[in-house]
C-alpha cells in the first residue's frame, strides 16, 4: 500500500512538472495596426486571433490574413495589406501586437515577464527588421501599450523589467511612404528558439517564447512588364535606331 502511495504521489509530481515545463500558450489577442499621415492621429487596427476587428477596409486598404500557428500556436501569422486609396500614404508605421499567456490555466495570467536582450533592431525603411518595440502590461490596470500603439509611437522600454504580471508584447516598422497599390507584407513568429526578438516567459517554470517579425513592400506587379514585353520594347527601339542609321 505505501509502495503504490509513493508511486502514485511520484508520478502525480513528474506529471505535473511536465505540464509546467512543456509551457501551453494561451493568446488573448494578436493584431496588427497602421498609423499613416493620412488616416489622422490615430492608427488604425486589424485583429483576427482573439477577436475581430477591422479598420482596414473601411479606409481602402485590401488585406489578406495567414494563420499559421500550430495547435500549440507556434509559427507565424501574416498581414498582406495593399494600398486601394487610389493616393500614396506618408509616414507609414506597422505594428504587431501580440497579447499572451504561459500556462493561464495552472498559474493564472499574471506570473509572468519579458526581455528584450535578444532583440535585433533595424535602421529605418531600408530593412526589414522591426524599428522600435514594447514590453508591458497590456493595459487593463497600468501599462501604455495599447495608447502608444493608438497613437503611433512605442516608447522603447520594458514596462515589466523586474517585475512579474500580465505580459504583451509589441514590434514596429518604419515603412516610410506607400504608394498606390503597392503592399506591405508582415510576418510575425512565435518560437521556441532565440530568433532575435522579444522573450516572453515564466521565471517559476522556465519556460518562454520569442516573438519576432519582418516587413516588407511590395511593389504594384501591374506595373512591372513581362519579360516578353521588355524584349519586344528592346527589339523596337534596336530597329527603330537602325532604321534611322539606314534613312538619316
Amino acid at each position: 500500500m505505501y509502495k503504490k502511495s509513493v508511486c502514485t504521489i511520484v508520478s502525480a509530481l513528474l506529471g505535473m512538472a511536465s505540464s509546467v515545463s512543456a509551457g501551453v500558450i494561451d493568446i488573448a489577442e494578436y493584431s496588427s495596426f497602421i498609423h499613416a499621415a493620412e488616416f489622422g492621429s490615430t492608427s488604425i487596427q486589424h485583429t483576427e486571433i482573439g477577436s475581430s476587428y477591422d479598420d482596414y477596409t473601411g479606409v481602402g486598404l485590401g488585406v489578406v490574413f495567414t494563420n499559421s500557428l500550430d495547435a500549440d500556436n507556434y509559427g507565424y501569422v501574416s498581414w498582406e495589406v495593399s494600398n486601394f486609396t487610389g493616393a500614396a500614404l506618408n509616414d507609414v508605421w506597422f505594428y504587431g501586437f501580440l497579447d499572451a499567456q504561459i500556462d493561464e490555466s495552472t498559474t493564472s495570467f499574471f506570473n509572468e515577464t519579458g526581455d528584450a536582450s535578444s532583440l535585433v533592431l533595424g535602421g529605418g525603411s531600408g530593412d526589414t527588421l522591426a524599428d522600435s518595440w514594447e514590453i508591458d502590461e497590456p493595459g487593463f490596470l497600468f501599462g501604455d501599450i495599447f495608447t502608444n500603439l493608438l497613437n503611433g509611437g512605442l516608447d522603447n522600454s520594458n514596462g515589466l523589467l523586474g517585475m512579474e504580471d500580465d505580459v504583451s508584447l509589441a514590434l514596429g516598422f518604419d515603412v516610410g511612404t506607400l504608394l498606390s497599390s503597392e503592399s506591405i507584407l508582415a510576418r510575425f513568429d512565435i518560437s521556441k528558439t532565440d530568433n532575435g526578438g522579444l522573450y516572453h516567459y515564466d521565471p517559476a517554470s522556465s519556460f518562454g517564447f520569442y516573438f519576432s517579425g519582418s516587413v516588407q513592400v511590395l511593389p504594384d506587379v501591374t506595373k512591372v512588364p513581362e519579360p516578353s514585353t521588355i524584349f519586344l520594347m528592346g527589339m523596337g527601339a534596336l530597329l527603330l535606331g537602325r532604321k534611322r542609321c539606314l534613312f538619316p
